[in-house]
């Protein structure tokens, strides 16, 4: 019966395209022209499956230009939360470990000109009265003296360059301050990835919610306004606007069950959810857990995972230019998760760039907060769910090898010293002067130096990440315990990319620095240690795996004391009962 039914209609084909009701390409000596008449040559461009179609025109404008932005703190009405002076607003807090802190914001009117004022034609030059919000931006950077502001137009205010959220951020830890305008203006020319417009903005503000109203603009300072990822930031940069789009505040891409859920679901909660990821589109995030359970499903191969889920080019982009310029931060926060409108897969988006490029400095301040051996080249990577998977790959590796070699083709250091040339002959003329000069925290003759090492950052950087290459991975070290009246401590297995085999050294010692050393082991083959159970007090215990190469790698784990923090280590205390608490 189907074979009689196949049958018909290939009959009437045949019966149509005999008749001639069809008409048939007739190829002439210029294969332009057919039976049914003739038709001009036309040349069309081949299909683009370009996720990122940038536009070269969206970065034309010259960004060491500076603009000038003049607000008029006015306050508003406790109907919308705006009834705020400027003192409260710089009063917001919303450091790391504090959650569901309230924004703080007031009324500004915002206008926008040049150093002889607000300029005809700009933003607000006509207007008397609010047309914005502002409110104090960021976490750690709420910390600081110098804030960073999110300006926020009225919806019949129009926009500033093609943008209603406008973020202008201080830097404060970055004594260079220009290593965000750096960093993007660098991603312009990455592939299968798209950046943000920066611009550097001098701030004027004038406050009329004080006991005292100014009638003056104060100086403020130099800011870097940078392009804030919402439906804007997707219609100018000609994406999806009904796609998704998370800002990762704290993701390593585990499923994370108890925070991230449907909101259908009765146990949701908007703020658990946006610890982790935070939307920027709305409130349909089933696509979303769709993938981070793929992800975490090992029944699903890796191949297959990247094949159906993301996109090798964007996520070797990603990995290559952040490693190439040291980004160290750029592992579980600062980045966004972007997926267009009817697709499964998803493309990461770089964000946040201000500690790039800073090993001189590192070792120029000598700062108590040192990074650990970790979070140089690849391995910074490796706790993150996602990226421990594709890196186990050889063929993900070598797409990761070829990007970085591309990278650097244009990437180079005579590339970023031009660069910041460019930028410093804008941004040097503020930290000199008032009010920035008084907040740098180091000396003009360090940050010189500084900013002359950055383009040797560079090749540092890509060395990290050659040596990386050989060296095992980082694990986590367990909670000491007491089993069978000893001590045990145990460990996870470290990787090693060419499965050479590990050896474990383990240290028990009475301080950080490991100069009273209690105990030791070497050469262990196994992830587990015991031994007599000691007296009571405080510990330190630390665990190095070396490969068959002899390269080495620590742990994650660090310690926090009075003078810093300390890599590669755990603590724990022995009660006079014969108790172990493990503080971290």
């Amino acid at each position: 019966m189907k074979r009689k039914l196949l049958t018909i209609p290939l009959l009437f084909l045949c019966a149509v395209l005999l008749s001639g009701c069809v008409p048939l390409l007739e190829t002439g000596d210029s294969g332009t022209e057919s039976a049914g008449g003739g038709h001009l040559p036309v040349e069309k461009a081949a299909s683009s499956s370009q996720v990122f179609p940038e536009d070269p025109a969206l970065y034309a404008g010259d960004d060491a230009e500076v603009v000038c932005f003049y607000v008029t703190v006015l306050g508003g009405n406790g109907a919308d939360g705006t009834d705020h002076t400027l003192e409260e607003v710089d009063s917001y807090l919303n450091l790391q470990g504090m959650y569901d802190v309230e924004k703080i914001r007031t009324e500004v009117l915002v206008q926008v000109g040049d150093e002889e004022g607000p300029r005809e034609g700009a933003l607000g030059y006509t207007e008397l009265a609010s047309n914005a919000t502002m409110n104090v931006r960021g976490r750690t950077s709420t910390g600081y003296a110098q804030k960073s502001y999110r300006i926020t137009l009225f919806d019949n205010a129009g926009l500033w360059e093609g943008q209603r959220a406008i973020a202008l951020n201080k830097h404060p830890a970055d004594v260079t301050r220009l290593r965000n305008a750096l960093y993007f203006k660098l991603l312009q020319d990455v592939p299968a990835i798209p950046s943000l417009r920066t611009r550097f903005v001098h701030l004027y503000l004038r406050d009329q919610t004080g006991d005292a109203p100014e009638e003056a603009f104060t100086d403020y300072g130099l800011f870097t306004q940078v392009e804030l990822p919402n439906n804007r930031y997707l219609r100018n940069h000609a994406l999806s606007i009904d796609g998704n789009l998370y800002k990762a505040n704290m993701c390593e891409m585990y499923r994370y069950p108890e925070a991230l859920r449907l909101v259908s679901d009765p146990d949701y909660s908007a703020s658990a959810f946006e610890r982790v990821l935070e939307s920027k589109t709305g409130e349909d995030h089933t696509k979303l857990l769709r993938m981070l359970d793929a992800v975490n499903d090992y029944s699903i191969s890796t191949e297959e995972l990247l094949d159906t889920y993301f996109d090798v080019d964007n996520l070797t982009s990603y990995l290559a230019f952040n490693l190439l310029m040291g980004n160290q931060d750029s592992n579980a926060q600062n980045y966004l998760l972007y997926s267009p409108l009817g697709s499964s897969r998803w493309y990461y988006i770089c964000w946040d760039g201000d500690d790039c490029l800073n090993e001189t400095e590192g070792w120029l301040r000598e700062k108590d907060w040192q990074i650990g051996e970790w979070t140089r080249g690849i391995s910074n990577y490796w706790g993150v769910v996602l990226f421990n998977r594709a890196l186990r790959l050889p063929s993900f590796r070598q797409a990761l090898q070829a990007k970085m070699e591309l990278l650097r083709q244009t990437i180079t250091p005579e590339r970023v010293a031009e660069l910041i040339a460019r930028y410093r002959a804008v941004v040097d003329g503020y930290t000199q002067a008032l009010p920035d000069s008084v907040h740098m925290r180091v000396e003009q003759q360090i940050r010189d130096q500084i900013l002359e090492g950055m383009p040797r950052d560079l090749e540092s950087s890509y060395q990290h990440y050659l040596d990386s290459l050989e060296k095992p991975m980082p694990f986590f070290q367990g909670n000491a315990e007491i089993e069978d009246g000893q001590l045990r401590l145990t460990w996870a297995e470290s990787y090693d990319l060419d499965g050479e085999f590990l050896r474990y050294d383990v240290q028990l010692c009475r301080d950080w620095q490991f100069e009273d050393v209690v105990w030791e082991q070497k050469g262990l083959l196994s992830t587990s240690a015991s031994l007599p159970l000691p007296e009571a007090g405080e510990y330190y215990w630390r665990v190095t795996v070396t490969n068959e190469s002899g390269y080495t790698q620590t742990s994650f784990d660090s310690v926090v004391t009075s003078t810093g923090s300390h890599n590669g280590m755990r603590r724990f205390t022995i009660g006079q009962d014969g108790t172990v608490v493990n503080p971290e």
